[in-house]
């Protein structure tokens, strides 16, 4: 159940953001996360990790597709997704750390190459 969870909710970032709704997409992340990107900077918080991502599309990296490869079931309340993306046409790695929040999963540590 895991790995669906975590791809649909992968599916809904890749919408939200490619349609420029990108309250919506950082909406997927904790009031305290901590986004570390490939600028070298680590965004914490909800304000930054928008701004970022805001930044992101104003220089033209307007798709993002999220290929889900490996969810890891910590305990009822921490999972770690191993996956990689494509944006535009560059492609990485990343590792999400994601925290049960109520009955949603959030992000609380996003690190990509």
């Amino acid at each position: 159940m895991s790995f669906e969870t975590i791809d649909k909710l992968n599916r809904d970032f890749e919408h939200n953001f490619n349609n420029g709704q990108i309250s919506e997409a950082v909406g997927s992340y904790a009031d305290d996360a901590r986004l570390f990107a490939p600028d070298n900077q680590v965004y914490q918080g909800a304000d930054q990790i928008k701004k970022y991502y805001s930044e992101t599309r104003k220089v033209g990296n307007t798709h993002v597709d999220l290929q889900t490869k490996q969810v890891i079931q910590c305990d009822s309340n921490y999972l770690i997704e191993i996956s990689s993306y494509k944006v535009n046409a560059e492609a990485g790695n990343y590792v999400v750390i994601w925290r049960k929040d109520g009955q949603a999963w959030k992000k609380i540590i996003d690190i990509f190459n």
